[in-house]
């Protein structure tokens, strides 16, 4: 189980804890083309209890660099009206308290083009810092603070396909997936090694740091592209 740190804060006045969940799994992937529930284990590690909405959404790609190929790929990806939470609410998660959420996907329609479509789990706990008695005639007060986490549901119909071009720019390296498909590669440069996710439809053009003289995307160990600058 990961740990998901979802807030740390400082602030001119104390309070007893700072907000924090783990969330199991972290991501998930599926069969589009049958319906299923998956369980979501969420405990409050925070020493206070926290209110949990869980819904299901939908987020655009806002990453510096990558820009999507088609004007109607998100409301197209967008699978969050076939995906159900419950609960949605958790009213009160008391300290160290586990509770398990079920996720219900819904299969896709079957005139649905294959390819990959996407959502998101939003979790928006609330800690609630009560004054007392004593505290409300001095500089105390109560506290709400309200911060947010995602996990990723990934749905699949079809057999994956790769339809990717690979350019070297001038310190740089520009990739085109025109495939319905995410592309995953390994980027090497110097001593660096960064995993790169491209989602379908999309161009990502990743920079790279001046001193860079030569760079490497590898995927299943093969070098697929090899940059020299």
């Amino acid at each position: 189980m990961k740990c998901v740190l979802l807030a740390l804060f400082s602030f001119i006045v104390s309070f007893p804890a700072t907000c924090q969940l783990l969330i199991a799994p972290t991501r998930f992937v599926l069969d589009a083309e049958r319906s299923v529930t998956e369980k979501i284990v969420v405990e409050n590690t925070s020493d206070q209890p926290l209110r949990l909405d869980i819904k299901a959404v939908y987020r655009p790609i806002t990453s510096q660099g990558v820009r999507r190929l088609r004007d109607d790929i998100e409301r197209e990806e967008d699978i969050s009206d076939f995906l159900q939470i419950s609960p949605p609410i958790i009213r009160k998660l008391n300290p160290n308290q586990r509770r398990t959420i079920r996720l219900r996907l819904k299969a896709l329609p079957s005139d649905k083009a294959n390819g990959e479509y996407r959502a998101y789990i939003h979790f928006s706990p609330t800690a609630n810092v009560a004054s007392t008695e004593e505290d409300k005639t001095s500089s105390a007060f109560a506290l709400n603070f309200k911060v947010n986490s995602y996990i990723p549901v990934y749905v699949q119909k079809g057999q994956p396909d790769q339809d990717v071009s690979v350019l070297c720019d001038a310190h740089g390296i520009r990739i085109q997936n025109k495939s319905n498909y995410q592309f995953n590669a390994m980027l090497k440069y110097g001593d660096w090694t960064q995993n790169l996710v491209v989602v379908r439809n999309a161009e990502l053009n990743k920079p790279l740091p001046i001193t860079t003289t030569e760079a490497q995307l590898i995927q299943h160990e093969q070098v697929l592209q090899r940059c020299s600058f």
